[in-house]
């Protein structure tokens, strides 16, 4: 006759509650990107009490003008930040009068006959 084997059986250990760290991803040190020039804020000045508006317009930005803001006197100014380098500018009067720059001296041509200022950063 054969021996009937009792089966042990075997508790599976007990579940406990634990808790995981929530996963963290290490943060990847930050270098200056080569493909972006370091910018800065540029103010842009002009005087002109009897105009509507004032803006400047930068070869760097398509040469869309920028509003400047009317201060006292007929003082206008305005920032525009620009990447470092050489740019080219004009002030614009109403909308529709592009002049050089009476306060800044350093002009260089626009290819039309005429010039444009410039700036530095």
């Amino acid at each position: 006759m054969a021996q009937k084997k009792e089966a042990k059986s075997v508790k599976a250990p007990a579940k406990t509650a634990t808790k995981k760290a929530p996963a963290t991803k290490a943060a990847a040190p930050k270098t200056a990107s080569k493909s972006k020039a370091a910018t800065r804020e540029v103010e842009f000045k002009a005087y002109s009490p009897l105009s509507g508006s004032v803006a400047v317009a930068v070869d760097s930005t398509g040469w869309k003008p920028v509003a400047l803001k009317k201060g006292k006197n007929g003082n206008w100014s305005g920032k525009v930040k620009l990447a470092s380098g050489v740019h080219q500018y004009k002030i614009v009067f109403d909308g529709q009068y592009w002049q050089t720059d009476n306060a800044n001296p350093e002009r260089i041509s626009d290819g039309h006959g005429g010039e444009n200022s410039v700036v530095r950063v």
